[in-house]
């Protein structure tokens, strides 16, 4: 389907944006007077990982063609976080025997891994695209 076809321009949006909202998000829950030291810790992880969304998406043009690795390191730390958050937060919730949050949370998590992994089969196809005009010019000049 050519309409869930990202560009490298909206890509660099939403990295934009998501590191924007996630650091505002991570910081106030890390300046929270109800935080508990491990609920501040995560949110500092959190926040790190917000502003490498952040300069991912201002660095995009240059790093999908000379180091979309660096790009997918960043999005697989992201999705391991978003699994580890939304992990530790149902099983507090199941202690505290409270499965409605259990379940918000596992559905957070679920969520935030998908859009990941649909960012990062994107990221990927651009980098093959942003690659492929120099290796066939390449094997051009070579002929």
């Amino acid at each position: 389907m050519a309409f869930f076809k990202e560009t490298t321009r909206s890509l660099r949006a939403y990295l934009i944006l998501a590191g924007i909202l996630g650091t505002a998000g991570q910081v106030a829950g890390a300046l929270s007077a109800e935080a508990y030291p491990i609920s501040r810790l995560l949110s500092f992880v959190g926040i790190a990982i917000a502003l490498a969304y952040a300069w991912l998406g201002f660095a995009f043009k240059s790093l999908i063609t000379s180091a979309p690795r660096r790009i997918e390191q960043v999005l697989i730390a992201g999705a391991g976080y978003s699994i580890a958050l939304a992990a530790i937060a149902a099983i507090v919730a199941i202690a505290l025997r409270s499965s409605e949050e259990a379940g918000g949370a596992l559905v957070r998590g679920a969520l935030g891994l998908v859009i990941t992994l649909y960012v990062l089969k994107n990221v990927r196809r651009l980098a093959r695209e942003a690659q492929a005009p120099t290796s066939a010019s390449s094997s051009s000049s070579a002929a």
